[in-house]
């Protein structure tokens, strides 16, 4: 029943303004939620606690139950409709805007899946420490003897992080007559070229890494056979891989090298259709079952890069996908603007490895990928 939440004339004080206090602004680093887990879980209920808010019947609150208590049928309703509403719902049409826009974010291959994990940051300049140990090894120790101490050299890196921004200028026109339902895949594109930004930012810093001389750049090694990639360069790389502890099962490629890839009999045979004689079973499995294969215009040609996404990059998010809108009276247009602040940092140098099909040929493996077993 409308109006039964009372949310009408609440919105801003118990969701909108904790809303965007949670998920942070330019000074102070926030965490991203949806406006509906954030309903659930942190708007401010009525006995003035953050708490998540609750239907009628005792649940929590959907984007169903908003709609319904502001008296909207979402599949009817226009920006004009939204923009129009009361002084304190009007700040739902920037959610509804933004939910459209984070879903195209999420819709496909993003900066994300190449990446650990997603840490949320304070600042837009980050320190992060690295770590080298040499000697590391656990050798034998006689009783009451001094244990033997690894060797160790670390320091701190500076990573500055960047803004994403995208600026839409929606006339009066089409707020007026354009319907949420028809406007939301749109909206969604917008998502997509937005995560495409970063993506190709990820994509970038795994092969030069995060830091402006090059020092923190992806290792290569060569084909077997010149000008020529086969399974067996691959081989070389995981067995190389286990070595040091190092699962290389995410893959990019150009569109080229895809192709090249993938018409590989090993990648597009079923396993054992040709009636192996003897299977190997290895306990640190040497031949990844699966392997996650990525495309990106940004690889070199003929460079084929394999990682482990675990311990190869971490994003860092100063402040999640902020959505703004300003009237420009004179042309009749409604400005909104999309933005996002975040950077990527890498974590193990040996993490990432390039195969490059070279007229040269193998010979050997960076230094920092000597083996340890």
């Amino acid at each position: 029943m409308a109006g039964e939440l009372g949310l009408l004339n609440s919105f801003r004080s118990r969701v909108a303004a904790p809303l965007q206090n949670y998920r942070g602004n330019d000074s102070v680093g926030g965490r991203d939620i949806s406006l509906e887990e954030f309903m659930q879980t942190r708007a401010v209920n009525e006995a003035g606690e953050p708490k998540g808010l609750k239907n009628a019947a005792g649940e929590p609150i959907t984007m169903e139950d908003l709609w319904c208590d502001l008296g909207l049928d979402p599949s009817r309703i226009t920006l004009e409709n939204l923009l129009s509403l009361s002084d304190d719902t009007r700040y739902l049409a920037p959610e509804i805007i933004r939910d459209y826009i984070v879903k195209g974010l999420n819709a496909d291959v993003s900066h994300l899946d190449l990446c650990s994990s997603a840490e949320n940051v304070d600042s837009l300049s980050v320190t992060s420490p690295w770590l080298q140990f040499q000697a590391e090894r656990p050798v034998a120790t006689a009783e009451a003897e001094n244990i033997a101490e690894a060797a160790m050299t670390w320091g701190a890196k500076t990573i500055t992080l960047k803004k994403k921004a995208i600026g839409l200028r929606i006339t009066d026109e089409l707020r007026l007559s354009v319907k949420l339902p028809v406007l939301q895949p749109f909206l969604e594109r917008v998502g997509v070229q937005l995560a495409v930004g970063w993506y190709k930012d990820a994509v970038t810093t795994l092969i030069n890494g995060d830091q402006s001389d090059g020092s923190d750049s992806c290792g290569t090694y060569y084909n077997t056979t010149a000008n020529t990639i086969a399974f067996a360069d691959f081989l070389r790389a995981w067995v190389r891989g286990r070595q040091i502890a190092m699962q290389w099962t995410n893959m990019i490629t150009t569109e080229a090298g895809a192709n090249v890839v993938l018409n590989l009999d090993e990648f597009k045979t079923p396993l054992n259709t040709g009636g192996t004689a003897v299977t190997l079973r290895s306990r640190n499995r040497i031949v990844p079952q699966n392997v996650e294969h990525f495309i990106s215009a940004d690889m070199t040609a003929d460079n084929y890069m394999l990682f482990d996404r675990r311990y190869a990059m971490q994003f860092l998010q100063f402040r999640p996908v902020l959505v703004e809108s300003e009237r420009i009276v004179s042309r009749q247009i409604e400005g909104t603007f999309v933005s996002q602040i975040g950077g990527f940092s890498t974590i193990d140098r040996a993490a990432r490895i390039i195969l490059q099909k070279s007229a040269s040929t193998f010979a050997g493996f960076p230094a920092w990928t000597a083996p340890l077993y």
